[in-house]
């Protein structure tokens, strides 16, 4: 079972959260990416599909660099995203030792069963 299909946050996906995610470059191609993110977050379980590396791809990694106060799920969203996509091998570029350790400090701001659900997740990818 892949590691997005643990994860119902990624179906429960409001389109708010996902609205927000789409605008995270600056605004640019929002509507392009929030296509991309509600076929990434309900039909394709959380898995990148080929040439979705820009679309949607960008926003999430953007989303889960920083946590921005009252975004807690999106930035939970994003970063699960972003680890399930290591775990199934469609994200290739992504250090997860070093996003781990410099991200720590925001892991530590989430809601404990979002923290416990992300930290669950990097414990998958190690092992």
């Amino acid at each position: 079972m892949s590691l997005a299909l643990n994860c119902p946050m990624f179906a429960n996906a409001t389109e708010e959260e996902l609205r927000f995610i789409a605008t995270l470059d600056y605004g640019q191609d929002k509507e392009r990416h929030l296509e991309a993110l509600r076929s990434l977050c309900s039909m394709q379980h959380g898995i990148l599909g080929p040439n979705q590396e820009w679309f949607p791809y960008e926003v999430v990694e953007l989303g889960s660099h920083h946590l921005q106060a009252g975004r807690e799920r999106e930035f939970f969203i994003c970063t699960m995203l972003v680890l399930a996509n290591v775990k199934a091998g469609t994200d290739t570029a992504t250090d997860v030792q070093e996003k781990k350790k410099s991200r720590a400090a925001e892991y530590e701001l989430l809601p404990r069963e979002l923290r416990g659900q992300v930290l669950d997740a990097y414990a998958a990818i190690e092992s």
